[in-house]
């Protein structure tokens, strides 16, 4: 995520439904092991104004407890294992102990009942030996209709564990033919122009509206998780500076209706120049951006 100055931070009043949003991606980044990210947006929050003395203080004792529970990831720097393969290690040793460990991760994925409990199996099982777990995986994806960003995981996870072959799903209503191996293995393997929209969006916004900036970035990246490898994917990467301008517009009225509950159109549509023929540009973006709040937020 994009850093905000210690100036900005302490500047910084949490509106509730902000609050709210922060606590379901709390959730979501605990559920999902990733606390390295955890522990970051906590160091942000608890140096905000929430409004309420006790939610300050449960995000203190939060940060303290991951503190604790998770030390190996405060080493120091030149002597830092990452967190991905401080996970490796715990897991492969699991697995040699425990033979029914992948089939009970595999059984997770087929159950369907909880998307944080299959996020966090895949990213277990991309850190195992067993070969049987690439075809298991790409039967389940292409015998599923998956949420797309669970796709999109799945996707990930059968790149890193050397899959390379093709697959062709139906994503957001269209098929697509996907090459395993060209998969971004991380969101800084998208090409620079995918992150045109957001980059335009923290420009006019990251001083003005940091407690949008701060979590825009995260946001961006579930999108484009929600979009890879469709036609509106493509598109976005060949828009003109206008177009541009409309989609960052209505990404910033998306993230201010989601998170603050009320829009400024009008702010909005000065800040990035909106003119009339831009309108249907906007229209047509700020559609696709609830679709996917919906889909991927529907607590928000």
């Amino acid at each position: 995520m994009k850093a905000i100055t210690e100036k900005l931070r302490h500047n910084v009043v949490l509106f509730p439904k902000t609050i709210d949003y922060y606590q379901i991606e709390l959730t979501r980044m605990l559920e999902t092991e990733r606390y390295r990210e955890a522990i970051e947006l906590l160091r942000f929050l608890v140096e905000c104004d929430s409004g309420d003395p006790r939610t300050n203080e449960e995000w203190q004792a939060l940060l303290d407890w991951l503190r604790t529970m998770q030390p190996d990831l405060y080493i120091e720097e030149e002597e830092e294992v990452s967190e991905e393969e401080l996970r490796r290690r715990q897991l492969t040793d699991k697995e040699k102990k425990d033979a029914n460990y992948v089939r009970e991760l595999l059984q997770i994925l087929e159950d369907g009942t909880n998307l944080a409990k299959q996020a966090l199996a895949l990213e277990q099982l991309s850190c195992l030996e067993d070969p049987s777990i690439n075809e298991a995986l790409k039967k389940w994806l292409i015998s599923v209709p998956l949420p797309p960003t669970l796709q999109f995981k799945v996707l990930q996870v059968l790149r890193r564990r050397g899959e390379d072959s093709t697959v062709t799903l139906d994503k957001l209503g269209e098929p697509v033919k996907f090459d395993i191996q060209a998969t971004p293995s991380s969101f800084d393997d998208f090409p620079q122009e995918a992150y045109s929209i957001v980059d335009r969006f923290l420009s006019f916004s990251e001083t003005k509206h940091p407690v949008l900036a701060y979590f825009a970035e995260e946001t961006w990246q579930e999108f484009l998780s929600y979009l890879y490898g469709t036609s509106v994917y493509e598109e976005l990467l060949s828009l003109t500076e206008d177009q541009t301008d409309a989609w960052a517009c209505a990404f910033h009225l998306v993230l201010e209706e989601t998170m603050l509950g009320t829009v400024d159109e009008e702010n909005a549509y000065e800040l990035y120049g909106i003119t009339e023929e831009l309108k249907f540009s906007l229209s047509r973006a700020s559609m696709l951006f609830k679709r996917f709040v919906r889909d991927v937020f529907p607590q928000a």
